[in-house]
């Protein structure tokens, strides 16, 4: 055999040939004795153990021999503990959480950094996408000496993840919380979006987890909040001297100019738990679609197509649907007779189901889009067009991933996103110990960011809306010096300003100023509570349009503060998706834009931007026309209404535990609800999903939420 050992290419090149693998097996485990015996190879030699890992069954004979390299690198999932001899199982159980905990074995640097926070250290943690951050969590609530806990996770669709791991491990010895109108118990779990964890604020949190904690950085979305409530969240624990433990994809770490000091250990480490092959698709950009489908055809496994856009996704799932590239399924079947029911056989989503293409993003329902990723997981789905919603944490069993376009909407991708995406190849446990990426664009510079923590570093570009919500003493020189006129405005109380978060501080003091100028006509406008007639819904969405800039907000799913108003008012007869699609149809013809449209508007406007602009709005109005002794309107009632569709709220929370709305509506008179989550959920728990009157895929549906409450 030639001399190897400087040769990593070579090493490569024998262990994906099979025949030659298994002929010189002996040869290539040497050689990887050779590497291991210094750490200039480290990385190398781990990688190259992986390969081996992927063809195990051609070391035969030898399988000690890479037992030994498995551990040697550090990868002790990866053994199987009945195979070794007395000192590799010696290694093999120290690298338990505990001696009781027969189900979870950490590998060498997954080991180091639960030791660090069993020691109650705070650590952020920057590893790869299949390093196994999430499984640290579940170890430290199995020690059970964390009385509370709180997951902070920046969607939706993680909210529901987590909690099913969660559930399955704890839920005997927890109260899982997602929702603030939960009422807690003596030890508690809670899983919660920033936006939810700033309304309940849980005082009697033991840790602190905050997943892609990258999300502290300002986003490119003018108009996304969410950092910025994410930040104020951060600051309220750590002020208060909570561990926490911040996990992420690869960056290079904090920003080093926080003004305010923390106390931590930043790990960032490359380590990997599996390997991604690259692919450079070489071709025109005119041929894209074409060299996508003929790639496609020649992939047998799962495989996730990354698209810059919804519209995209819908692009690409026809393409390959056209193309007679069909996986269809008795499952696949009825998903698609329901969604082409209760939404438009025509939508894109249904015919790429039906096809056994999956799509996922932000404009498809929750529950639906759970189904899509578990569908997938389970080989229901052969192909998965997605958007960066699914690349934001949410864990598939994809061998391939296809970055088809290098952007997101209009921007371009950077090398973290890049590393994100490309991360969702392969992954540990699942067996698949190579991925495959194929890119259809160069990747972006190699050049990991510092994550900023604007609450802790003040620049000049740190928003008023999160200045304020920081304690004076806080503050540097030049942010005092920023608040120091809205401090002492007196049009609007600093109280009234702090209370509505994440609003810039001057646009509230303009609206102030514009009921304060010309109070009797404002008084007549806006004190009504509990419901506004059609005009008084129509004047306040012209406030909220005009002084919150509505128009971009709303994405083209809404055009005008008219527009708004009518939208809203339809809601009261608590119309099905189903006919606000139809009606939707009669104006706009095309399936794949109606129903955007309508999605767009329910998630966007009537669970979010117009309830909370509305409590802004009378937050501000009752502080100014109450000061001058006119009537003043209440909106909460009104505000809750809208947010929950006029529906009672728990049957919105259901579709976060795998229930759409449609089969919630349908098992109303069972469950009873009566805005007590936990109620509802003892109910759905309880019903037969054998019942007559559900369809095949709602009993499904049902089957999957129950096993997971």
């Amino acid at each position: 055999m030639p001399e190897l050992s400087a040769d990593i290419a070579a090493l490569r090149g024998i262990i994906a040939n099979r025949d030659e693998l298994h002929r010189r097996r002996f040869d290539v485990l040497h050689e990887l004795a050779c590497l291991a015996n210094g750490e200039q190879h480290e990385r190398a030699l781990q990688e190259l153990v992986l390969r081996c890992l992927e063809y195990r069954e051609s070391f035969d004979g030898c399988g000690p021999i890479l037992d030994s390299l498995v551990r040697r690198v550090g990868l002790f999932p990866y053994l199987e503990p009945e195979r070794l001899g007395i000192a590799d199982q010696i290694a093999f159980e120290l690298h338990r959480p505990s001696p009781d905990d027969t189900t979870i074995v950490f590998h060498r640097e997954q080991a180091e950094v639960f030791r660090s926070l069993l020691a109650g250290n705070s650590i952020v943690l920057s590893a790869p996408t299949s390093f196994g951050k999430s499984l640290l969590v579940d170890a430290l609530v199995a020690t059970e000496r964390y009385n509370n806990v709180l997951v902070v996770v920046p969607t939706i669709a993680l909210i529901d993840e987590t909690r099913q791991r969660l559930a399955r491990k704890f839920r005997d010895k927890y109260k899982i919380v997602t929702h603030t109108f939960q009422e807690a118990a003596s030890r508690n779990l809670y899983v919660l979006t920033q936006e939810r964890a700033l309304e309940r604020l849980p005082d009697d949190i033991d840790l602190l987890v905050i997943d892609e904690f990258y999300k502290l950085s300002p986003s490119q979305n003018a108009d996304d909040v969410r950092w910025n409530l994410l930040n104020q969240l951060f600051y309220r624990y750590v002020k208060r001297g909570t561990q926490f433990y911040m996990l992420g994809p690869s960056v290079r770490g904090l920003s080093n100019n926080l003004n305010v000091p923390l106390r931590y250990e930043t790990i960032n480490t490359p380590y990997q738990t599996v390997v991604s092959e690259i692919h450079r698709e070489k071709g025109k950009a005119a041929d894209s679609l074409s060299r996508l489908v003929l790639l496609c055809k020649g992939l047998s496994e799962p495989t996730i197509i990354f698209c810059s856009s919804p519209d995209k996704t819908a692009t690409v799932a026809a393409a390959v649907v056209d193309s007679g590239l069909k996986v269809q399924s008795e499952v696949t079947k009825e998903a698609a007779d329901w969604l082409a029911l209760h939404y438009n056989p025509e939508w894109h989503v249904v015919k790429g189901i039906r096809n056994g293409i999956g799509v996922h993003h932000a404009r498809i329902p929750r529950a639906i889009a759970q189904w899509i990723v578990r569908a997938f997981n389970s080989d229901e789905l052969r192909f998965l067009a997605c958007t960066s919603t699914l690349i934001e944490g949410v864990n598939t069993k994809a061998r391939n991933v296809v970055i088809f376009d290098n952007k997101i909407n209009r921007t371009p991708i950077d090398f973290f996103t890049f590393n994100n995406i490309r991360g969702r190849s392969g992954r540990m446990g699942t067996g698949h110990f190579i991925g495959h990426v194929f890119l259809f664009h160069d990747p972006p510079e190699d050049l990991l960011p510092l994550v900023d923590v604007p609450a802790f570093e003040q620049t000049e570009d740190t928003p008023e809306s999160l200045l304020v919500q920081l304690d004076e003493d806080d503050l540097t020189a030049r942010s005092r010096k920023r608040l120091s006129d809205i401090q002492r405005s007196e049009v609007l109380s600093y109280e009234t300003i702090r209370a509505n978060n994440g609003i810039e501080p001057r646009k509230q003091i303009a609206l102030a100023t514009m009921l304060a100028e010309n109070p009797q006509d404002y008084a007549a406008m806006l004190s009504w509570r509990r419901y506004p007639t059609s005009d008084q819904l129509r004047d306040i969405c012209e406030i909220i349009w005009s002084h919150f800039d509505g128009g971009r907000l709303a994405r083209q799913s809404v055009r005008s503060a008219r527009q708004l108003a009518f939208l809203i008012n339809r809601l009261r007869v608590k119309p099905t998706t189903k006919e606000l699609i139809d009606q939707q149809l009669e104006y706009n013809h095309d399936p794949d834009k109606a129903i955007p449209q309508v999605l767009d508007f329910l998630r966007l406007w009537a669970q979010f931007h117009f309830p909370r602009l509305l409590r802004v709005v009378g937050r501000i109005q009752a502080e100014v026309l109450g000061r001058l002794g006119r009537p003043f309107g209440d909106y909460d009632f009104f505000a809750n209404q809208v947010e929950s569709l006029f529906l009672d709220p728990t049957l919105l929370a259901l579709e976060e535990y795998g229930v759409p709305l449609e089969l919630g509506r349908k098992l109303e008179g069972q469950l009873k609800p009566d805005g007590d989550l936990d109620g509802v959920l003892s109910r759905l728990k309880a019903i037969s999903p054998d019942q007559r009157g559900l369809l095949s895929f709602e009993r499904r549906l049902l089957r999957a939420a129950q096993e997971t409450i």
